[in-house]
């Protein structure tokens, strides 16, 4: 038998894990997108406004104060000014989304000019930490932490400043009002906040915004690409938001979410119908895009096997369920599948793994759209809560057999394929489920779904809260007669594909107005030009 997976690193760097994530899967295709697509950008940063804020505060703090200011000094002085930044923005815009530190926000909406509010202190979450956007704001270039003497910025990061700043000096009363905000008094009028409320505030740039030249470089570098360290990473994200405005170049209008962006890439095909034409200096991206929407599918298989013990479970809180209990329910489910009996035929439970998987081989074409199409039919079911449980189970079961089948059609000749070999048993490949399944190929396939649930779902749990110790991290518990649960979960939370970062790089690219996002997603002119600009610039890199 094989062993069993052990999925327990994750990537800390970024944000905090709050064990949220029961079998560790998690960070399954994280570290495809962090490193290999969007590198830079995570899904709190949605607003490309507060790069050249927070470049702007560190400019101006240092510019206003000598070396040896204190990094309690600056922290004051960034509480300050994001604080005006949010009531700003909340005067503009009172249902702006994605603005941190909402809540507790000061809003000055409906109050008299000369009412004062203070701007000093308060308890509203800064967007200035690595779950929002400092790790970003080091990543992308802007600037670095110092422990001792707080943010520094990069020469990058000083343009980026300069341009946001010149933004006060298109209206006279904004450089004034900016006196008395930056003046170090606690309160200050309301007129002065209203009166910078066009400069400060996060709002779409535009294309003769002094600072959209500089936002636009810093997402996509290809004028400063050579005086970056990082420049892999650079390219990288550079090219992955080419892919994204050729898609909706391509999709001429019928684009209507971030969010379908998955469907293309496991079917290679546009909302219009049409197949999607992979420009050539575009199809790294493109292809390790589809690899980590392949990726989802086993993460899937396996939550919904997971849900399906927590529901179990949850029929009886604080009360065990006996094993054989929990093993009888999931081989009874798998008979009684309708969609398995659809898949492998009635009595395929009974199939050998062996002989299901040549079943499917025969039957079935895995070409990479081919498989992409009934992969991600069978991943909707699974992420459907009115789903039955029957139907789930089997679900999981034949999508796990059709990623075994289709590795085994195409290792050798899938492009970026390596991404399927990396972390083996660890991250559950395409190539450690295709090699289970070749061993267990005598074994029946309702042997095949309980040697699963009990060593990617049960024994996984156990593990995972055991490494997670001394924080209290069990979902379900093992004693002596079975199994028992401890904490409940949205199932909305586990039941979803892992974090791709597609929604936050759509959203800064509508803040640069290079797409609009209304009923549909479009290109517009400006998104054209830049568009055109980075194919050159990529099939340059590409030597073509």
């Amino acid at each position: 038998m094989p062993e069993f997976p052990s999925w327990t690193e994750f990537c800390s760097n970024e944000r905090e894990h709050r064990g949220l994530d029961p079998l560790g899967l998690e960070s399954v295709g994280a570290s495809i997108v962090q490193r290999q697509l969007l590198p830079g950008i995570t899904n709190a940063t949605r607003h490309v406004r507060y790069y050249s804020f927070f470049c702007w505060v560190f400019w101006k703090f240092w510019k206003d104060k000598t070396e040896k200011a204190r990094m309690s000094e600056q922290k004051r002085w960034m509480v300050r000014l994001e604080n005006v930044l949010r009531a700003a923005t909340l005067e503009r815009d009172e249902k702006i989304q994605a603005l941190i530190g909402v809540t507790k926000a000061i809003r000055i909406n409906g109050l008299r000019e000369k009412a004062r509010v203070s701007i000093d202190g308060g308890t509203a979450a800064t967007a200035f930490v690595p779950a929002n956007y400092s790790s970003s704001f080091r990543a992308l270039g802007c600037g670095m932490l110092d422990n001792k003497r707080g943010a520094k910025l990069t020469p990058f990061g000083e343009q980026l400043a300069v341009a946001f700043d010149e933004g006060f000096g298109r209206i006279p009363a904004s450089r004034i009002a900016l006196k008395s905000i930056c003046s170090g008094t606690a309160e200050v009028s309301v007129a002065a906040i209203r009166s910078v409320a066009e400069a400060i505030s996060l709002r779409p740039v535009s294309p003769n915004d002094p600072e959209h030249r500089l936002l636009l470089e810093l997402l996509v570098r290809m004028e400063t690409v050579t005086d970056r360290g990082n420049a892999a990473y650079d390219i990288e994200r550079s090219r992955t938001l080419a892919l994204f405005l050729e898609i909706v170049d391509q999709a001429q209008g019928t684009l209507v979410s971030a969010w379908s962006v998955d469907q293309i890439f496991a079917k290679g095909q546009l909302p219009n119908n049409c197949v999607f034409s992979v420009p050539p200096e575009l199809e790294r991206s493109y292809e390790i895009w589809r690899r980590f929407q392949e990726r989802q599918y086993v993460k899937l298989s396996v939550y919904a096997l997971w849900h399906e013990v927590v529901q179990l479970l949850n029929y009886a809180v604080f009360k065990t369920e006996p094993t054989k209990n929990v093993l009888n329910r999931f081989s009874a489910a798998l008979t009684k599948s309708s969609l398995a009996e659809r898949w492998l035929g009635v009595g395929g439970s009974r199939l050998t793994v062996g002989a299901a998987l040549n079943s499917l081989s025969r039957q079935l074409s895995f070409k990479p759209r081919d498989f992409g199409k009934k992969a991600i039919k069978l991943a909707d079911v699974l992420r459907d809560l009115k789903t039955s449980a029957e139907d789930r189970v089997g679900a999981s079961v034949v999508l796990l057999l059709l990623c075994g089948c289709y590795w085994n059609k195409n290792a050798s000749s899938l492009p970026e394929g390596q991404i399927h070999r990396q972390g083996g048993v660890d991250r559950i490949s395409l190539e450690s489920i295709h090699n289970a399944q070749r061993q267990l190929a005598n074994a029946t396939v309702e042997e095949y779904l309980l040697w699963v649930l009990e060593n990617y779902v049960l024994k996984q749990a156990t593990r995972i809260a055991i490494q997670k110790l001394p924080d209290y991290r069990f979902f379900i518990v093992r004693d002596e007669d079975g199994y028992r649960l401890t904490k409940h979960q949205d199932p909305r939370s586990y039941l979803s594909y892992d974090s791709s970062r597609i929604g936050s790089a759509f959203e800064l690219m509508a803040d640069l107005k290079l797409i609009n996002m209304n009923s549909s997603i479009t290109l517009t002119a400006t998104g054209r030009k830049v568009l055109h600009r980075l194919k050159a610039f990529h099939r340059r890199l590409n030597g073509s």
